[in-house]
This record gives C-alpha cells, sequence and structure tokens, in this order.
C-alpha cells in the first residue's frame, strides 16, 4: 500500500546554492536519523486550502496538485517555521510561532490559519521538480512529490524539538561529502536529488532528474542506497511470500562485487544488466560475483551474469557443491577479504570481510565492508518476517550461534535479503534472537510429559497460522524440535512429542 507524500525542496536567498536538510529524530520508526528535505503526507484539510497561480507545465498537472502545494505549505510551517502562504499583509512571526504551537497541540489546522489572516498560497512558487514512488520491495511505500521552493524573504528556519533534531542549509557537494565520510546518513530519494543537484545549475537540474524519474517510472532500478558504499537492487525473484524481491547488491565504490544475482525473469534480469552496464560506463569494474547461499531465489542470474561479463564467482565450498552447473573461480572461507580498493571518502585499505555463518543453509556466507561496517547478510535476517530454518538442510542451534556472532560485529547498516535495510543493525539481529527464543518458550509451554502429535502442538504453538503457510510452520517446528532434543529437554516417542522428566 502507497501513501501520497511531498517533500520541500527548500532552497536559501536569490543567487543561494544551498538547500535545507533536516534531521528526523533517531527514535522515529521510519529512517530515524537520517538527513531529508522538509515534508510529509497528504491529509483531508489540504482540500480546503485556496492556491492561485498553478504552473503552467508541459504535461497537464493532476487534478490533485494543489493538494500537495497546500500539504508542502503545511508541512514545511509544522517543521520549521518558514511561512510561504501571501496575503495583503503578513502574519507577525510571534503570531505564527503561536499558531505553529497550536498547530502541533492540534487545536487548529492550516486552513483556519489561512482564513483568519487572509492568506493563500501562489503556486507560481513552488516549481514541480520530479514524483519519486519507492520500489515494490518494502510494505511501506511513498508516492512523493518533490517541490522546490525559495526561502521567503525575512523568514528563518526554526526546529522544535520533537519528530526532528536540527535543520541547516549545505550546498549538495558539501552534504555528499559528509555522506561519503559517514558523517550523516541521507534518505535514499534525497541522496539522488542532491547527487544530481551537485554541479549543475537549476535548469539542468530539473531536466536531469525528470529524465531519470521518468526512466523509473518505466521500471528502471532506482540508485538505492541506506549508507555509503552498498547500492541495493531489489529484483523479483521466485521466493516465498511475503516477500516478492530478493535484494541483489553491489558493494564498493570503483571496484564492485555482486552479492545474488537472483532473477530468472527476463525483464528482471535486464534491470540488472541496465544497472550493470550504466557503472561499467562511468568506469567502474566488478570483481566478481558472490553468494551467501545456494537458494533459487538468491542464484537465478548468476550463470547469464557470468556469461555476459565474465565475472568470476565465488561462495562456500558447501555451496559451491550445491550448484554443480556454475563455474567457480573459487571458494571463500571465514575471516578472508576481498579487497574494495580506496572507499568514497578516500580511505586506502578498504576491505570486505567473509563471515561463515551457517543455519540457515550449511554454507551461507554474510558479508562486511570495513569503512562503514555495512552487513550484507542474506537470508540470516529478513525484515519482512522470520526466516524460515527447514530441517531438510537448515539447523536451528547452528543458526542461533550465527546469529550471536552477527550480534557482536553489527556495528552499522544491516543488509538483508528480503526488505529493506535496517540503520540499527544490532538491534535487528536482537530482535531476531528474541523472536527465536519466544516461539522456544511457546514449544516448552505446549508441550507435555504426556506426548503428543506433530500436528497438535503444530495447532498449539502456531494458533492464528493462516492455512497457506502451516507447511512452513510445521518444517519451522520441526526445527525447534530438534534442537530441544538435541540438548535433551524434549524427546519423541511413537505417540509423539513430550518433555523429558
Amino acid at each position: 500500500m502507497k501513501r501520497i507524500a511531498v517533500s520541500i525542496l527548500l532552497t536559501g536567498q536569490i543567487e543561494s546554492s544551498e538547500v535545507l536538510l533536516v534531521k528526523r529524530n533517531a527514535r522515529l520508526a521510519f529512517f530515524g536519523g537520517y538527513l531529508a528535505f522538509p515534508g510529509g503526507t497528504l491529509e483531508e484539510q489540504d482540500r480546503e486550502v485556496a492556491v492561485s497561480h498553478l504552473p503552467d507545465l508541459e504535461e497537464p498537472l493532476e487534478e490533485d496538485y494543489p493538494l500537495f502545494l497546500a500539504a508542502a505549505a503545511r508541512e514545511l510551517f509544522e517543521e520549521t517555521g518558514v511561512w510561504l502562504a501571501r496575503g495583503s499583509s503578513a502574519p507577525s512571526r510571534e503570531g505564527l510561532r503561536e499558531y505553529r504551537r497550536q498547530m502541533l497541540r492540534g487545536q487548529i489546522r492550516f486552513p483556519e490559519i489561512l482564513k483568519r489572516e487572509d492568506q493563500h498560497l501562489d503556486g507560481s512558487e513552488f516549481t514541480p521538480i520530479c514524483r519519486i514512488t519507492t520500489p515494490p520491495f518494502t510494505p511501506k511505500r511513498y508516492d512523493t512529490w518533490f517541490l522546490r521552493c525559495q526561502m521567503p524573504a525575512g523568514e528563518e528556519v526554526e526546529i522544535w524539538p520533537g519528530e526532528l533534531d536540527e535543520g541547516y542549509f549545505v550546498t549538495a557537494d558539501e552534504a555528499l561529502e559528509r555522506w561519503r565520510g559517514g558523517e550523516v546518513l541521507v534518505v535514499p530519494p534525497v541522496l539522488i536529488l542532491l547527487q544530481e543537484l551537485a554541479g549543475r545549475n537549476c535548469q539542468s537540474f530539473l531536466t536531469r532528474v525528470r529524465e531519470l524519474t521518468e526512466s523509473y517510472h518505466r521500471g528502471k532500478l532506482h540508485h538505492v542506497y541506506f549508507s555509503c558504499g552498498v547500492l541495493l537492487a531489489p529484483l523479483k525473484t521466485c521466493t516465498r511470500l511475503p516477500a516478492t524481491h530478493t535484494n541483489a547488491y553491489l558493494v564498493g565504490d570503483q571496484r564492485l562485487y555482486l552479492i545474488d544475482p537472483g532473477p530468472t525473469e527476463p525483464s528482471e534480469r535486464e534491470k540488472l544488466w541496465e544497472l550493470l552496464d550504466e557503472l561499467i560506463a562511468q568506469g567502474k569494474t566488478i570483481g566478481g560475483v558472490l553468494l551467501t547461499h545456494h537458494h533459487p531465489d538468491h542464484v537465478g542470474a548468476v550463470m547469464e551474469s557470468q556469461r555476459r561479463y565474465g565475472l568470476p564467482v565465488y561462495a562456500h565450498r558447501y555451496t559451491a557443491s550445491r550448484l554443480p552447473h556454475i563455474d567457480f573461480a573459487g571458494c571463500l572461507e571465514h575471516g578472508q577479504e576481498l579487497h574494495l580498493g580506496v572507499s568514497p571518502d578516500g580511505q586506502r585499505g578498504w576491505k570486505l570481510r567473509v563471515y561463515h555463518l551457517p543455519g540457515h543453509a550449511p554454507g551461507h556466507l554474510a558479508f562486511q565492508e570495513t569503512r562503514y561496517q555495512a552487513l550484507v547478510v542474506g537470508d540470516l535476517i529478513s525484515t519482512l518476517s522470520p526466516i524460515l530454518i527447514d530441517p531438510l538442510d537448515g539447523h536451528l542451534d547452528a543458526y542461533m550461534k550465527s546469529l550471536r556472532f552477527l550480534e557482536s560485529v553489527a556495528e552499522g547498516h544491516l543488509y538483508p535479503g528480503h526488505g529493506p535495510p535496517v540503520r540499527e543493525g544490532r538491534e535487528a539481529v536482537q530482535k531476531a534472537i528474541r523472536h527465536r527464543q519466544e516461539r522456544e518458550e511457546q514449544i516448552l509451554a505446549a508441550l507435555h510429559l504426556n506426548p503428543q502429535p506433530l500436528e497438535k502442538l503444530l495447532e498449539k504453538v502456531y494458533s492464528d497460522l493462516e492455512q497457506q503457510f502451516t507447511p512452513l510452520a510445521e518444517r519451522s517446528l520441526m526445527s525447534g524440535l530438534i534442537k530441544l532434543i538435541e540438548e535433551g529437554r524434549v524427546e519423541e516417542t511413537a505417540k509423539g512429542y513430550r518433555l523429558r522428566g
């Protein structure tokens, strides 16, 4: 489900090349701690706002376009105190502060302020930049209009504690330098706009970014960075619900490694080839293909990647043994390091460290780059649902040991095989550990000294399970029972499973 939103690129006074970035409160669930443009989602009250002088664009504006302008002005005022409305006389600064306090307390709405002060919005003061929709690999998606406005004379930015921590004007080049240095994080679509804005004047920026985002609407992969040095490429694969995509990753800067190219559909593969061709045209090199494990949704495009680009393929020796049709250049072991060259901020000795972490699959690997500490973890963690530990090739006790190891090294972003990355990698690992512990407690609570068949335990442990997920839940339950049997806490009898007396 997509939410409709607006984001405001607020520039400084005339001749200024600076834009306003605000830092979201670290406690926010959605991009907490990241820099963004001011903005938010549309509200019903935005329909009541009068807008004059709508711009005449080459393509007809949508009927709801005035709502985006209203939402932009409202959100900018709520978040920064900057007043964009116009009228015969401007409200006083202290009067606006009081209105803002009342808005934040829910005591007054934006349209009511405009009516009281005989103010309206002038559409000619807003320049539509582009529209970007979150790629369909995550359940939380936003369809966002980006608008450009100029800071009105006499206005000033005031960030009040709450949703935002701070805000400041900065050039795109300065913001990108801080991002490459690991000093700040930037919301992915805002990063795209800053990269296009750097070194360009306003008109060339608008032309370039509109061409780029139009290609996104046609299906081109977004350049999604949650942290520097890891490019996310979510591709549709034949994976298990609720996931629909498997995340491929390109780690590095000038020298890149492609991790887990998984699609089998030609249209999805073409998106990956377009991305790789673009990076190669920029002078970057692809050092090889790395596999986290052998499951089909992570390896579907490996052979074609190898054929098209002449890339060596590397994986753990067990993974290689399960994929005899792939020509492997070598096998990777725990603690091995691959050279990435120079980091985006110019530091030498940048490496990609290899961890062998079995449990989901015997040959499962994770990769951690050493500059920003980002972890690519494949199917050790999903941010969409718990990971299935299938007793056919998984082992729950080994998986728990792998999670404990991940917990000890997770110092930055965590990049899963399915779902969006997370900023607090250690917290994501700890959440996965707690889930497994809670599930184990549920199994033990459902067991008695009297033997119980698997079907009865399944009903107790997964009481609210949808029918379509029953086979997966049964395999997960079996993995839990196997672990408890190995630990001597449960035993299997001819009549079922029971606690050991």
